[in-house]
């Protein structure tokens, strides 16, 4: 199974991820080509976490919305 091919990481699995990686760039013994190819894997992983976000967010806004309808709907039936 390629990388394209896999499910994204849930948003704990990418932020725990992302903590390795910064504590692995961190060490010395790190070259530099190595420390590049975590830097490239750490933005792929922050775009997911930012993905997640964004869509928890666009979902609780729907939710209340929708509850907020469901309110407004029930007063104008008093």
């Amino acid at each position: 199974m390629t990388d394209t091919q896999q499910q994204d990481p849930t948003f704990r699995e990418a932020l725990g991820r992302l903590e390795e990686i910064v504590s692995e760039v961190r060490k010395k013994e790190t070259d530099l080509d190595r420390s590049l190819e975590l830097l490239e894997e750490g933005v792929a992983l922050a775009n997911v976490c930012t993905e997640k976000i964004d869509h928890t967010r666009i979902v609780g806004q729907e939710q209340e919305q929708g509850e907020q309808e469901a309110l407004a709907g029930e007063s104008e039936l008093s």
